[in-house]
């Protein structure tokens, strides 16, 4: 199988059943306790169902684990120059058997920054990142895309310059 990491800046927790008798702990293990609590764990769910409707777009996908939350210094990754200091940020690994499917040999994540680039997210959850565009951002959207940016979104991205909140890893093949 092929190893595949989403990283990103935006909320992608999968809480499970949400339809439950208040009070209850999620799959994620926070606790629902009220209309607020519900409503940001439906909007996490949402944004972790937007995240694998796009994935198997071109496949089909599995993973073993839900995304993991991490709060750390953002320096070291690959998000845009526009994030900095500590923030939250999500890891997600899938494999996929098809070879190629998401990019080729040269760029194996070619086709998932494509894919998943200005697709609109819910960003009233658990991220610490102020996202100036609500959307999964994986490239500079100044650069020539297929999707091509709006005037707005370009205006945005020149004046905070490279706003990058998602970006892939291909980890490569794995007998599983």
């Amino acid at each position: 199988m092929h190893s595949y990491m989403m990283h990103t800046l935006v909320d992608i927790t999968k809480n499970g059943n949400l339809t439950k008798t208040f009070p209850f702990e999620t799959a994620a293990g926070d606790i629902i306790d009220g209309k607020e609590s519900l409503r940001l764990a439906r909007n996490q769910n949402n944004n972790f169902n937007t995240m694998i409707q796009m994935l198997q777009i071109r496949g089909n996908i599995v993973w073993e684990e839900d995304p993991v939350r991490f709060s750390h210094d953002l320096s070291m990754t690959k998000f845009g120059q526009y994030y900095e200091g500590h923030n939250k940020s999500w890891h997600f690994t899938f494999y996929t058997e098809q070879t190629d499917v998401f990019g080729n040999a040269n760029n194996p994540t070619e086709q998932l920054i494509e894919d998943f680039n200005l697709v609109p997210v819910l960003t009233e959850c658990k991220n610490t990142a102020h996202f100036p565009i609500q959307t999964f951002i994986t490239k500079d959207l100044q650069k020539t895309a297929l999707n091509t940016p709006t005037k707005e979104q370009k205006v945005i991205n020149a004046l905070s310059g490279d706003i990058i909140n998602t970006y892939f890893t291909y980890g490569g093949w794995q007998n599983k």
